[in-house]
C-alpha cells in the first residue's frame, strides 16, 4: 500500500472524529500511534490500517500504551474497496460507531 493511501485514510479517520466533537492530534511518522483523540476527559490512541492487518506486536504495544496513558486502544480500519470506517476497541474487542 502506498504512503499516500495510508495518510489519506488517517485524514479520513481524523475528520470523522473531529466531526463528532473530538480534538484529534496526528503524530509525526505515526509513532507510537497514528492519532490521539481527546474529548471530555477521554483519551483514544488510534492506529489506522487501510487494507492491512495489525500485527500482534503492534496490538500489544498499543494496548500497553493505552493503559499507561489511561486511554483506550482503538483500531480504525477500512477493507479494500469499501468506504466505511470500522472502529474496534482492542481492549474489549468490541466495534463501535461515533
Amino acid at each position: 500500500m502506498s504512503y499516500r493511501k495510508g495518510r489519506r485514510f488517517e485524514w479520513q479517520v481524523r475528520t470523522l472524529f473531529e466531526e463528532n466533537g473530538w480534538v484529534v492530534l496526528r503524530t509525526a511518522r505515526s509513532k507510537p500511534v497514528d492519532l490521539v483523540a481527546l474529548k471530555n476527559g477521554n483519551v483514544l490512541l488510534i492506529e489506522c490500517k487501510y487494507g492491512s492487518r495489525l500485527r500482534i506486536r503492534e496490538k500489544s504495544k498499543l494496548i500497553e500504551l493505552a493503559e499507561i496513558a489511561g486511554g483506550q486502544p482503538i483500531l480504525a480500519f477500512r477493507e479494500k474497496y469499501k468506504h466505511r470506517v470500522i472502529l474496534v476497541n482492542l481492549k474489549t474487542g468490541t466495534s463501535f460507531n461515533l
